[in-house]
């Protein structure tokens, strides 16, 4: 069974207002053990600065891999260093740790395979309007609106012939109405769309299981299959859109993505490449 590193907090129960739909860390070890990830140690924790600072400063530390998970984050991060609202018990906060065998010109794909993973998730718990916002944002798209569901942090370091990731994840579950709007973006949360309560911790599970068998498969031989799933999913697919680089504003049509993951935008001129790190993208 993998290690629990865990900071606890037993007395916490006694003085905070904790909701009933606290996670379970004994219940998760047991389905990470199912799972075969013996060689994940679990980190858990009331309360966290980000869970995928836990997961890098413990490989840093033990060269051990890591599935961390938290009821609050303090400092969770965002695309381009934002900062990512998580209230107590309220998300999903989670960051895998995995030694992967990819290429640099592959890392751009790795947001991509696990919005893939966790939009099958979300779809199969009955949310057929969910779609992702290349790069790594999750939404759900009612017609009208795109409302921000979840979004995916990779953060990666060279390790022997590939790289060792933190894939970080969050998902919006109980925030409510009063707590999104004061978001600068439209959101929304799994409870606000369904109408009941979601259970978090069978969403966390769900989620880690879908992300950790989408890397078992993830290969140069997969990755057309990997662009034909993601088209599926791409809130943006043959739509005008507008891409803001750095000054620069640039219309187009998005026509998908390349084996690189990077963004295809097709305008009067030219096809234009985009990579994550340069750009913001809006409906045009």
């Amino acid at each position: 069974m993998p290690g629990l590193v865990a900071n606890q907090l037993i007395h916490a129960v006694a003085v905070l207002n904790i909701p009933p739909d606290l996670l379970q860390p004994r219940d998760i070890e047991l389905r990470l053990e199912e799972l075969g990830l013996h060689e994940h140690d679990l980190i858990y924790n009331i309360e966290t600065s980000s869970t995928n600072i836990d997961v890098l400063q413990h490989y840093q530390a033990s060269g051990r891999l890591s599935i961390a998970v938290c009821e609050k984050q303090t400092a969770g991060r965002g695309r381009r260093g934002r900062q990512w609202l998580s209230p107590h018990a309220q998300n999903i906060y989670c960051t895998i740790g995995l030694n992967l065998p990819v290429k640099a010109e592959q890392l751009g794909l790795l947001s991509i395979a696990s919005g893939i993973a966790l939009c099958r998730v979300i779809v199969e718990a009955g949310f057929d309007a969910v779609k992702l916002k290349w790069p790594n944002d999750l939404v759900f798209d009612d017609g009208l609106q795109k409302y921000k569901l979840g979004g995916i942090l990779i953060e990666s370091r060279p390790a022997g012939d590939g790289y060792f990731v933190a894939i970080g994840f969050g998902l919006n579950v109980h925030m409510t109405r009063i707590q999104l709007d004061a978001i600068a973006q439209p959101a929304t949360s799994l409870d606000l769309i369904s109408g009941r309560n979601i259970q978090r911790q069978s969403v966390l599970l769900a989620a880690i299981s879908s992300v950790v068998d989408q890397f078992r498969l993830f290969s140069e031989s997969s990755i057309d299959m990997l662009l034909d799933e993601f088209s599926r999913y791409d809130a943006y697919r043959n739509q005008q859109v507008c891409v803001l680089n750095g000054e620069d504003k640039i219309t187009g049509l998005c026509t998908g993505i390349g084996r690189d993951g990077q963004l295809l935008v097709k305008t009067d001129q030219t096809m234009l490449t985009f990579s994550a790190a340069e750009i913001s993208l809006r409906a045009g």
